[in-house]
């Protein structure tokens, strides 16, 4: 196997984040009222321009526009240090699985190449992947708030390969949703390895993946020793 694509958040990497806390609400709501003295009620609004941009079921919306609505600007600069600050102020958790930086120096090292393709906003992701110190390992990076399509859709999983002019027989994706990432890559023609994580949807389960992926495990020493043995 010489392509190895990986979903982010749940696979490599842990978060947590709360939009509802009401530390939160006052402290973007102050915070989006001094840039913009216009702005009613933050989240009544912001979940307005959310909802009004919302298209079908696996359509992602990019928050860049919403923060640009709610601002009155298209000022790339402005947008995105709103919602730096935006993600900042939600999240009291990110970090690395243990064993993730092992796993990819070793597909380096093995001359594979190692690519990112996640359902999250560009405008929080890339920042994130900076902190993390996980950029410089990706040979090419795909979120789907980029390509407006989400994971299961065949969109975006077709836009990698395209982009990356990538050899469905030899790439493994690598994920922790069973219906987004492993019959999502499947549909694709992908082969696929699962991690049941604590980000993994409730419904998961090992005994639900089995049947679908080409490997699953709830044990991250285990998902890498089975891909790197791909190498």
């Amino acid at each position: 196997m010489k392509n190895f694509i990986f979903d982010l958040y749940g696979t490599l990497a842990d978060i947590h984040t709360d939009e509802n806390s009401k530390r939160f609400i006052k402290a973007v709501s102050v915070y989006f009222k001094k840039l913009n003295p216009e702005t009613g009620d933050f989240m009544s609004e912001y979940k307005r321009i959310c909802a009004a941009e919302q298209g079908g079921e696996d359509d992602e919306t990019d928050l860049s526009r919403v923060f640009g609505q709610l601002l009155k600007t298209d000022n790339g600069e402005t947008i995105l240090k709103a919602a730096g600050y935006f993600r900042r102020k939600s999240r009291s958790k990110l970090g690395l699985y243990g064993g993730v930086r092992r796993l990819l120096t070793a597909l380096k090292e093995k001359g594979s190449a190692i690519y990112l393709l996640t359902n999250a906003q560009a405008c929080f992701t890339l920042a994130e992947l900076d902190k993390l110190k996980l950029t410089g390992y990706f040979d090419g990076i795909v979120i789907s708030s980029e390509v407006g399509k989400k994971k299961p859709s065949p969109v975006i999983f077709d836009y990698a390969l395209k982009k990356f002019n990538l050899d469905v027989g030899q790439t493994v994706f690598t994920g922790n949703d069973i219906n987004a990432d492993v019959l999502g890559a499947k549909a694709a023609g992908l082969h696929t390895a699962y991690i049941l994580s604590n980000l993994s949807p409730t419904e998961d389960s090992l005994e639900k993946a089995k049947p679908y992926a080409d490997f699953a495990t709830d044990n991250f020493k285990s998902l890498s020793e089975y891909l790197i043995s791909l190498c």
